[in-house]
């Protein structure tokens, strides 16, 4: 597979799963990557490379990450699939939210956030039969679970195309989970 690939980087999302080891962390945040960019047909000896596993070892990772309902398979035609990120989606236990400490003003280069992780519960809609100014608000409600100063600055843009870099992730990753998924 050929690839301009220069790094991966784990979002928090991903990070705050205690029930991954940090290679499934890393191969969550792989295929999270590759989905959010043209849709991840990675085989397992790709990621095995990447990871310096076994082939046997990256299908029962990713085996793992599709009980655990974090990615999904869309299509296989025998010799290809397809697979896809969707963390937080269907039915997960409760959440239970511990209370954070006090907010402070934004130290994000030198701490983690005060704001607790909460795993999206929301059901799969189909993005392509809804109102883009729907989702659009949808999106600015999940918003009030991020950091504060991250919340406000989201909040202040006028639509997706007006997010910076930064921003922008947080909207394709929410994006991602609207989209229908098929064969899981």
């Amino acid at each position: 597979m050929k690839t301009n690939r220069t790094g991966i980087w784990i979002p928090r999302e991903i990070e705050c799963l205690e029930d991954l080891s940090v290679s499934e962390k890393y191969l969550l945040s792989e295929i999270r990557s590759l989905t959010l960019a043209k849709g991840c047909f990675a085989s397992n000896s790709y990621f095995a490379k990447l990871l310096g596993k076994k082939p046997d070892t990256i299908s029962r990772m990713i085996s793992k990450l599709r009980k655990q309902n974090y990615i999904s398979q869309i299509s296989f035609d025998g010799r290809r699939r397809e697979l896809s990120y969707r963390l937080g989606i269907g039915s997960e236990p409760a959440v239970e939210i511990k209370q954070s400490a006090p907010l402070q003003k934004s130290k994000a280069d030198s701490e983690v956030s005060a704001v607790p992780f909460v795993p999206i519960t929301t059901k799969v809609h189909n993005i392509s039969t809804k109102n883009p100014l729907e989702v659009w608000k949808e999106f600015l409600n999940w918003t009030n679970q991020l950091a504060p100063t991250t919340r406000i600055r989201i909040q202040s843009a006028g639509g997706p195309e007006s997010l910076t870099k930064q921003d922008r992730i947080f909207w394709e990753n929410f994006t991602v989970r609207l989209r229908p998924v098929f064969g899981s």
